[in-house]
């Protein structure tokens, strides 16, 4: 068995109109280093600032998820700012074309559905409603669906999400 993981902060970014997080690179690096020097694990992937491209983002993914064997458990931790409409914001994210610069919550739950691993365990550290205004693109579309952006990733044999102030946890079974 093996611990396959990827850890994603993005404090900074090159689209000048968004904002900068101080903390999500320091949260990222620290849990990284958690696992990195107390589990078993392949070589964890960090991705920070500007190497947290959307590009490396899903390469990070494919190397955590798509790499996983029915052995593994797969850890997934990112930090960063959300959209409204329930997409991860990359390092690399315009905001005059978040759909192509953004990872969605859809393509994370294929992922996860797809993915070989016997448990994933997802961290979201960010904002998808506009509620936390620290961690959510101000700019960003106002989805018409009322449904909770995580509801995507819940499915059968999954525990359901456990929600503290701003941060999500899944456990995938």
């Amino acid at each position: 068995m093996a611990l396959r993981s990827t850890f994603i902060g993005v404090g900074k970014y090159t689209d000048p109109n968004i904002r900068e997080l101080v903390g999500a690179t320091r949260d990222a690096k620290a849990l990284h280093a958690l696992f990195a020097d107390n589990a078993e694990s392949t070589a964890p992937v960090l991705l920070v600032d500007y190497d947290a491209t959307i590009e490396n983002i899903r390469s990070g993914l494919n190397a955590t998820l798509g790499a996983a064997s029915p052995d593994d458990i797969a850890v997934f931790f990112f930090s960063g700012h959300g959209s409204r409409d329930h997409r991860l914001a990359a390092s690399d994210t315009r905001l005059d074309a978040l759909h192509e610069t953004t990872l969605s919550m859809e393509e994370l739950a294929h992922l996860f559905k797809t993915t070989k691993a016997k448990a994933v365990l997802c961290v979201l550290d960010c904002c998808f409603s506009g509620g936390a205004p620290a961690k959510v693109l101000e700019d960003s579309p106002i989805p018409r669906d009322p449904a909770t952006p995580l509801e995507v990733l819940v499915g059968e044999g999954r525990c359901a999400p456990q929600k503290t102030p701003s941060v999500r946890f899944l456990l995938w079974r």
